[in-house]
């Protein structure tokens, strides 16, 4: 079985720099002691880790949830999150860029997004992919929608903060690999 400890003396060797170990700690305790559920930390790195091409890091999230017995179909399910997102963020941040005056000419997407409808991960699952890959995109407009949307359903602050810490520590950890 992998583990946290593991995945980072292979993908990223000992810590040798303070930045290093804050990073390397803060991403073991995000993984290791958080009010999210095994199987909701390792969908959201790995939409976290597509979102953020990191080959290594979408490897280890997708052994550990093999290892938890999730179907091929919930696992793509969450990588494909990562794209079904990254359509939408840059959508949605072009829209923030613009006038006011002009967002009437573009009132509707018009993006096919069928596959929110019915997530194989389930409602708050998907909700809980698509803020935090949208917290590593940076649109503050999906940002606040998804969590709107997951304190709805009654997902705590504290796993919505986590999941935004988890977005966080995954940047800068994968900022760190040559």
């Amino acid at each position: 079985m992998a583990t946290v400890d593991s995945y980072l003396a292979s993908a990223y060797g000992e810590p040798n720099t303070s930045i290093q170990r804050d990073l390397h700690l803060n991403f073991k305790k995000v993984l290791e002691d958080s009010p999210l559920e095994d199987q909701e930390r390792y969908l959201n790195l790995l939409a976290i880790a597509t979102a953020l091409h990191d080959k290594a890091m979408m490897e280890f999230a997708t052994g550990v949830l093999k290892e938890q017995g999730l179907s091929d179909e919930m696992i793509l399910e969450a990588r494909e999150s990562a794209a079904m997102m990254g359509m939408l963020n840059t959508y949605y941040k072009f829209k923030g860029y613009l006038d006011p005056a002009v967002l009437e000419n573009y009132a509707r997407a018009g993006l096919r997004m069928q596959a929110l409808m019915k997530p194989v991960n389930g409602k708050a699952r998907w909700e809980q992919m698509a803020f935090s890959v949208s917290v590593i995109n940076g649109c503050p407009t999906c940002v606040s929608s998804h969590e709107k949307a997951l304190t709805q359903i009654g997902v705590s602050a504290d796993k919505i903060h986590d999941l935004a810490r988890m977005a966080s520590i995954s940047k800068g950890l994968s900022m760190l690999k040559p």
